[in-house]
């Protein structure tokens, strides 16, 4: 027994230094003032342990950095499911389902659903529930960009909640929103180790494409509801910054009428043949849309893609949500723009 309270002893005696060690530096991060992608100023007093994300691709940022356990409540309970895997260290395989629901993994965000609480709205005309925020007690909360929704997080600053706009353009955009989030919440290192991860992965396929010197003409494809003025992604956005990493041109680069992270233009189906895509990608495949359905589309028949059949399903999931995963998409890009080509 004595023995046994002596190497209890001992133990509680090495690691109280490296417990105040640990507290002090946590303790020393903050408070710290941050400024989001909107350039709104946010000061945090203390370490933020009631988080709430408001979008799929802010609450994968936490889950990567290792922060699920104070996350406290998320977005619409309709982004739940599980395909892909992005692990912290870059790597990625099938995501085995449902055997490994729920699991920290996942591809949709949360993986404690159905316990957390869930913020519906942002959408359709319907506000973000400021209630439902409230009732959670969080210390803060990360929103994206949506114009409609502005009015709703000033309501919550006023309601004395910190605020911050995630809003990336580009993928260094991303990477620039991962190490805000770790500086914001504390978890600084591990951010910069997905950071660096990324950007090593970034400059894999950068090599890759260096010395290819066709770039085929891309179409990205996010919702032909109407066929002749079909949804796509525009110049200063992430994914036709994808598109541009993975060795491909954008054809929606040409469109005038928008730029930025807001820029999803319809193409009249005029504007669409003349630009004549020599590959088609389908982000609205995991909607049903088959490349079957795009080469039956009246007028379709002309374009490049249709006639040699460089028609694409692509899991969206991959490339439209701003977070840890955009390199596994970017990944998939370029094995179908550029086959042959290995990063």
């Amino acid at each position: 027994m004595k023995r046994l309270l002596l190497v209890i002893l001992t133990v509680l005696t090495l690691a109280a230094p490296g417990a105040a060690r640990a507290r002090s530096t946590h303790h020393s991060l903050f408070p710290v003032t941050v400024v989001d992608d909107h350039g709104n100023h946010v000061r945090i007093p203390t370490r933020p342990n009631r988080l709430v994300t408001l979008f799929p691709g802010q609450t994968e940022i936490l889950f990567a950095l290792g922060l699920e356990n104070r996350i406290v409540a998320d977005g619409s309970k309709y982004v739940e499911g599980a395909t892909d895997i992005a692990a912290p260290d870059g790597k990625s395989r099938d995501f085995r389902y449902p055997s490994e629901w729920p699991s920290k993994l996942g591809r949709d965000y949360p993986v404690k659903a159905p316990n957390l609480v869930h913020v519906e709205g942002g959408c359709c005309g319907t506000d973000f529930n400021l209630e439902t925020i409230e009732s959670v007690h969080p210390d803060l909360v990360f929103a994206p960009y949506i114009q409609t929704e502005l009015g709703t997080y000033q309501k919550m600053r006023e309601l004395g909640l910190k605020v911050i706009i995630l809003d990336p353009a580009s993928l260094n955009g991303i990477l620039h929103d991962i190490t805000l989030v770790g500086r914001a919440t504390g978890a600084i290192s591990p951010a910069h180790r997905l950071v660096q991860t990324l950007k090593a992965q970034m400059r894999q396929v950068r090599n890759a494409v260096r010395h290819v010197k066709n770039r085929p003409r891309v179409y990205y494809e996010i919702d032909a509801t109407n066929p002749t003025a079909p949804y796509t992604a525009g110049p200063g956005t992430f994914i036709d910054d994808a598109i541009s990493l993975a060795g491909g041109k954008n054809v929606a680069d040409a469109v005038t009428t928008c730029r930025g992270t807001l820029c999803y233009p319809q193409l009249e189906l005029e504007s669409l043949v003349q630009m004549n895509p020599q590959i088609i990608v389908l982000g609205d495949s995991n909607y049903g849309t088959k490349p079957a359905d795009v080469k039956a589309r009246p007028g379709w028949e002309s374009i490049s893609a249709v006639q040699t059949g460089r028609i694409y399903p692509f899991n969206d999931d991959l490339i439209s949500r701003a977070g840890p995963r955009i390199m596994i998409g970017v990944r998939r890009l370029l094995h179908l723009i550029h086959p042959n080509v290995r990063p």
